[in-house]
C-alpha cells in the first residue's frame, strides 16, 4: 500500500501511473484521505465452486408472520395461496406481482416502511466481517418481529475473544451467534480497545438468539432470498478506488490495480437496471451515500464468494427489546418452534390465576398452568432479562399487590411475595425499566381516595420494593398504562373520576417529580392499556407513538399519540361487542405483535369470557374468545 498524504497527493500518482480512477472530487488537494479498516479474511469465505448448492425452497414457501413477504411468496409462485388457513395475513399486491424475480428490491423503505437501522461505523478495527453477519440478525429480527432491535458487534466480537486487530468471517460470527445470541449495545457496546469481555448480568434476557443461517451459491438464489427473505452477508477484495474513486456514488466498478485487502459488508438490495447490489457498509455515513453505495454485480469476485442468509423464523427477539410493545396481561413470547407464541395471565374461579398461551403456528388457544388464590384482578406481565422470565403483580384480595413469575429454566411458577400499601384500589401498570443492569421494576397503581402511587423494586441486586412517592387526585381508574420513555422518564395514562383519561408525566432528570399532562376523551369508566408502538418510529432513536385501548359503552376504543410529531391524541376507531361494562377494568392486555405491525387486544366480555381481538391495517377483527374468568 502506497503512502498518501492528501487528496492531490493520490491525485498526481494516480495521473503518473495511468490508472483509469480518479479522487472523489469531493475531496479538495489538500484534504485529507480518511483511513477505512477492513478485516475480511477471504480465505474464511468459501468459493460458490467449493459448495454445494443450497435448496432454499423450503425457506420460500414456508409461512411468515410478515404479511408483506407473505404477499411476495405468493405472488412469486412459492406459496399456493389457495391452501392457506383463513387467519395467515397477506397484504395486498404493493409491488412486482409476476412470478419472476422483480427487477429491484431496497430493504431501506420497502412496502411503506424503514427497516433498517442506522449506519454504523467500525472505526480502527479489522472487524467488517462481524458487522455484516450482526447486521444481517439485526436485519432479520426487524424484518420477522416488526420491532427495532439495536444489537452490539462488540458483544460478538469480544465474546469470540479476538481483538481489534483480527481478521475473520462471517460464519464464525453466525456460528458464536448460534450459540451465545447476540444482545444489545447497552449490555456491551461496541469498542476498539480490547477491553475484556464482561456484558451485563442480564444478558441471557438481552440477547436475541439464532437458530441457524444459511449459505447461499448462485446469484439467482440471493436475488430469491432478498426479494422474499432479507438483507445477506456478502464479502469481496477492495482496490483503492472503493475508499476514495468518484464512482462509489454511481455504480462502483473496479479501475485500480492496487488490492488493500478482503472487505464484507450487508447486502440489502440489488437493482437489474444498475446491474448492481445495494451495498450497506460500516464506515459510517460520510462514505459513499450516507454509507451505502451501488455495486457493480461480479466486482472485486463478490459473486465468486458465498454469501449468507438468515431464514424467517430463526431470529427469537429478547424481552428487552420488546418491552415497550406490550402491556396488560398479553405478551408475545419468543416460545414455540417460530418464537411467536402468545402469553395471556387471567383471573380464575377461586381467586386463581389461569395462564393461556396461543401455537404461533397453529394459532390455537390452550389452557397451561393455574396457580395462587388471592387474585381480584386480573394480573399485569411482562417478559423480563431475568432469563427470559415471565413475571407479573395483581391486586389481591386484601387490597395489596402480589408479585409472581415464572422461572424458565426450572419450567415452574414460584411466589414473589405480596408488598406495597393496603388500600390498593385499581390495577397496577408493571414494567422492567432500564435504571440498572438487570432493570428495575417500576409501578404505578391507585390507591384508595383517587390518588396514584409509584413504587420499585431494585433488580441489581435484587431488593426489597420500595414506595417512591403518590401524585395525581380525582383518579377512578388505573391500569396496565405505564411505559418508559426513551429519555428514561416514565408516562402512565389513567382514568379519572369525570370520564376523561389523564396523561402524567416523570422526567427523569427531575427525580420524583410526576406532572399532570394533557387530558382526551370521555365517558370512560375503566381503566386504560397503554403501549408505545413502531407508528412513527422513522428509525431506532424516534419514540414510537403511543397506541391506547379502553372499553367504553360495551365497545372498545383505540386512541393514539402522535410521539414524534404534534403530540395530540386521536380516537382512530371502536369495535368489539358485548364488552365488559362500566367500572370493570375490560380491556386486559395489548400488544403490537410480530404479525406485520398489528395490534393485539385481549378483552373481558360481559359474560366473563375472554376475547381477542386484532388489527390489520386499520380494520379490527374479533378473533376467538378462548377463556373465561368465571366457570
Amino acid at each position: 500500500m502506497m503512502t498518501l498524504e492528501n487528496a492531490g497527493d493520490l491525485r498526481r500518482r494516480l495521473q503518473s501511473a495511468g490508472e483509469k480512477w480518479t479522487v472523489d472530487p469531493r475531496f479538495k488537494d489538500t484534504d485529507a484521505l480518511p483511513t477505512f479498516h477492513l478485516g475480511g479474511d477471504l480465505s474464511k469465505v468459501p468459493k460458490v465452486t467449493t459448495v454445494s448448492r443450497a435448496d432454499i425452497a423450503p425457506y420460500l414457501s414456508a409461512i411468515s408472520v410478515n404479511s408483506f413477504l407473505m404477499r411476495r411468496r405468493i405472488d412469486r409462485g412459492f406459496v399456493d395461496a389457495t391452501k392457506l388457513a383463513s387467519v395467515v395475513q397477506v397484504a395486498p399486491a404493493t409491488e412486482h406481482a409476476g412470478t419472476s424475480a422483480p427487477s429491484a428490491v431496497d430493504w431501506r423503505n420497502r412496502f411503506g416502511w424503514p427497516w433498517l437501522a442506522d449506519i454504523k461505523n467500525q472505526g480502527g478495527c479489522e472487524s467488517c466481517w462481524v458487522f455484516s453477519a450482526v447486521g444481517v440478525v439485526e436485519a432479520m429480527t426487524r424484518i420477522e418481529h416488526c420491532i427495532w432491535s439495536l444489537r452490539s458487534e462488540g458483544d460478538v466480537h469480544d465474546g469470540l475473544g479476538v481483538t481489534c486487530a483480527q481478521t475473520g468471517g462471517p460464519a464464525t460470527a453466525f456460528d458464536w451467534m448460534k450459540t451465545n445470541g447476540v444482545a444489545d449495545p447497552g449490555c456491551w457496546a461496541y469498542e476498539e480497545n480490547n477491553l475484556k469481555y464482561a456484558p451485563t448480568p442480564d444478558r441471557d434476557g438481552r440477547t436475541v438468539k439464532l437458530d441457524n443461517y444459511v449459505t447461499l451459491s448462485t446469484v439467482q438464489d440471493q436475488k430469491d432470498w432478498l426479494d422474499n427473505v432479507g438483507p445477506i452477508s456478502a464479502c469481496f477484495e477492495v482496490y483503492q478506488d472503493f475508499w476514495y474513486g468518484t464512482d462509489v456514488s454511481g455504480v462502483y466498478t473496479q479501475q485500480s490495480t492496487i488490492a488493500e485487502g478482503g472487505h464484507c459488508i450487508v447486502i440489502v438490495g440489488y437493482d437489474d437496471s444498475k446491474q448492481a447490489w445495494l451495498m450497506r457498509n460500516s464506515w459510517g455515513t460520510g462514505w459513499g451515500v450516507d454509507g451505502y453505495c451501488w455495486f457493480g454485480y461480479g466486482q472485486c469476485g463478490i459473486d465468486d464468494n458465498v454469501k449468507y442468509g438468515v431464514p424467517m423464523g430463526y431470529t427469537n427477539a429478547d424481552p428487552w427489546t420488546k418491552r415497550n410493545i406490550h402491556n396488560g396481561n398479553l405478551y408475545e413470547s419468543g416460545d414455540g418452534p417460530s418464537h411467536h407464541n402468545f402469553e395471556v395471565w387471567a383471573q380464575a374461579p377461586g381467586n386463581a390465576v389461569r395462564h393461556y398461551w396461543r401455537d404461533g403456528a397453529s394459532l390455537n388457544w390452550s389452557l397451561a398452568e393455574t396457580f395462587g388464590n388471592d387474585c381480584a384482578v386480573c394480573p399485569s406481565a411482562t417478559g423480563t432479562t431475568f432469563n427470559r422470565n415471565f413475571e407479573m403483580v395483581f391486586r389481591t384480595t386484601a387490597n395489596r399487590l402480589h408479585h409472581w413469575y415464572f422461572d424458565q429454566a426450572q419450567g415452574k411458577y414460584f411466589d414473589g411475595g405480596v408488598f406495597g400499601p393496603t388500600d390498593v384500589a385499581g390495577n397496577p401498570g408493571f414494567i422492567q425499566g432500564d435504571y440498572g443492569a438487570p432493570g428495575n421494576f417500576e409501578l404505578v397503581v391507585m390507591i384508595a381516595g383517587g390518588q396514584l402511587v409509584h413504587w420499585w423494586r431494585p433488580n441489581t441486586p435484587i431488593g426489597a420494593w420500595v414506595q417512591s412517592v403518590a401524585f395525581g387526585s380525582n383518579v377512578a381508574h388505573s391500569g396496565p398504562a405505564l411505559v418508559q420513555r426513551p429519555d428514561n422518564g416514565l408516562d402512565v395514562v389513567v382514568a379519572n373520576v369525570d370520564g376523561t383519561m389523564q396523561r402524567y408525566y416523570r422526567d427523569d432528570q427531575a427525580g420524583d417529580t410526576w406532572s399532570a399532562r394533557e387530558t382526551f376523551g370521555s365517558n370512560v369508566q375503566s381503566a386504560p392499556v397503554m403501549i408505545q408502538g413502531e407508528y412513527g418510529a422513522s428509525n431506532e432513536t424516534v419514540q414510537g407513538n403511543y397506541e391506547l385501548c379502553v372499553a367504553v359503552g360495551g365497545k372498545i376504543q383505540h386512541w393514539w399519540r402522535d410521539n414524534a410529531g404534534t403530540g395530540n391524541w386521536s380516537m382512530s376507531t371502536q369495535f368489539g361487542t358485548n364488552v365488559a361494562g362500566a367500572t370493570v377494568e375490560a380491556v386486559h392486555g395489548l400488544i403490537e405483535s410480530s404479525y406485520s405491525f398489528d395490534l393485539e387486544v385481549v378483552a373481558l366480555l360481559s359474560n366473563g369470557g375472554l376475547q381477542h381481538f386484532w388489527r390489520y391495517g386499520s380494520d379490527w377483527y374479533p378473533g376467538p374468545v378462548f377463556g373465561s374468568i368465571t366457570t
